[in-house]
């Protein structure tokens, strides 16, 4: 998909994750207000996903990485499934995790922040998921990123004191599928079929 901004095209394709992991962790840094190479004792970690059967978009300012997403079905092997369910379940919300999507990452950087690129690439990535829901952890704090996913109709489920390796606690949210538009802004105005 190629999209137009008011500053230059971007191009959302699908991407190795394990190829691209030092790139996605800088992305995914500076995204949280980190060094670039913050997050590089991950690569090991990052690059054993492409074990798994991700789905996985990356956005491209010429040949830079400028934002990516990428989720898993619940029926695969992954890090954090048992504890989400696990929070779920405790909630009574266990049929959430049951034929579900699960959104793992998603990070734009900071200077394509709010021009619609984390709406693009959300839509874009959950319109390939063949489960019924599609579910995410995310800071428990108000941020962009929760006001993102309300706009898409998720909805928080549970809480958790961490996710992962964080010790921040984190939000349960799940959206039914298909998502419910939000508008995107003006910045992007054209659309194109994905490339390969």
């Amino acid at each position: 998909m190629q999209v137009r901004t008011a500053r230059t095209a971007l191009k959302v394709l699908d991407i190795d994750v394990a190829a691209l992991a030092e790139d996605t962790l800088r992305v995914q840094a500076q995204a949280l207000g980190m060094p670039p190479r913050a997050l590089d004792h991950r690569i090991p970690e990052r690059r054993a996903r492409g074990a798994c059967e991700l789905t996985a978009l990356g956005a491209f300012e010429g040949g830079r990485l400028v934002g990516f997403a990428y989720g898993i079905a619940a029926r695969e092997p992954y890090g954090w499934r048992g504890p989400v369910t696990a929070t779920l379940q405790a909630a009574g919300r266990h049929a959430w995790a049951e034929d579900a999507f699960y959104l793992c990452e998603m990070h734009v950087l900071p200077a394509f922040q709010r021009r619609g690129l984390g709406t693009l690439l959300l839509t874009s990535l959950c319109e390939r998921a063949t489960e019924r829901r599609v579910i995410l952890t995310t800071p428990h704090r108000p941020t962009p990123a929760r006001r993102l996913y309300h706009r898409h109709g998720y909805r928080d489920l549970a809480s958790t004191g961490s996710a992962g390796s964080d010790a921040e606690p984190y939000a349960i949210m799940g959206a039914e599928l298909p998502l419910r538009p939000a508008a995107v802004p003006a910045t992007f105005s054209a659309f194109s079929t994905f490339a390969a």
